[in-house]
């Protein structure tokens, strides 16, 4: 009796731990989760304020037949931390960037360049803006470009395509905020998107040091732009 008392004290006590562990295991991937919708929503109202940047500058070349007066002017106005450059790219050829110095080499075109000829003629033909990146950028660095497909309407009311308004995100700073807060919380994470609107196949865009382990994710689209995953590995 003794003995079977005691077996049942263990089994009892076994069990206590197991729920007990599983509950904290569960709290702490709820957290998790939470956690990486937060940042991840962060992450995307960053790149959000990229594409309204090419958005004002859109409206401004519609209002103005194609032409923007005090171009530079503009730019720095709209100008945010994280933001490499701002540039207009008539016919898909990039002639006016912001700031000037040190980006003479971005004067590049988009639609002949070996590497970002597919992924702008995509935007051009479907009508949708496009990011693409992070890349070396000629200039130096690396960046992800926000392309957004201009379109005005010649004397004849038929629609044409004018070009690109662009902005360049700075990488890693359009993420150092939300990263630096996992890092704090104690995660590891990896960002990655789709390596261009047609296809399936992800690519990092930034990460932490260490393997993720049994993370949570959290995953966005902005129209036919590259999905975004953000996993956090939990401790």
């Amino acid at each position: 009796m003794p003995l079977l008392v005691f077996l049942m004290g263990i089994c009892l006590v076994t069990l206590v731990v197991y729920k007990t562990d599983t509950h904290e295991k569960e709290q702490s991937r709820t957290t998790a989760q939470l956690n990486a919708t937060t940042y991840g929503e962060r992450i995307k109202n960053e790149i959000i304020n990229g594409i309204e940047i090419t958005d004002v500058l859109k409206q401004l070349l519609i209002s103005g037949t194609g032409e923007i007066n005090q171009f530079d002017t503009i730019a720095k106005n709209i100008m945010s931390d994280s933001v490499e450059s701002v540039q207009l790219a008539p016919a898909g050829i990039v002639t006016d960037i912001y700031p000037a110095e040190g980006n003479e080499a971005g004067k590049i075109d988009l639609i002949h360049d070996k590497e970002r000829g597919e992924i702008s003629i995509y935007a051009r033909d479907h009508h949708t803006i496009v990011t693409q990146g992070p890349f070396e950028l000629k200039q130096g660095g690396y960046g992800i470009a926000v392309r957004n497909p201009i379109y005005l309407k010649d004397e004849n009311g038929q629609e044409y395509f004018w070009g690109f308004t662009i902005v360049i995100l700075r990488v890693p700073d359009i993420f150092l905020d939300s990263t630096s807060a996992l890092s704090k919380f104690g995660y590891e994470y990896s960002l990655l998107k789709t390596d261009n609107p047609w296809s399936d196949n992800y690519e990092v865009v930034y990460q932490s040091d260490r393997q993720l382990t049994d993370p949570v994710s959290y995953d966005f689209t902005m129209g036919k732009m590259a999905a975004w995953l953000i996993g956090k590995g939990l401790n």
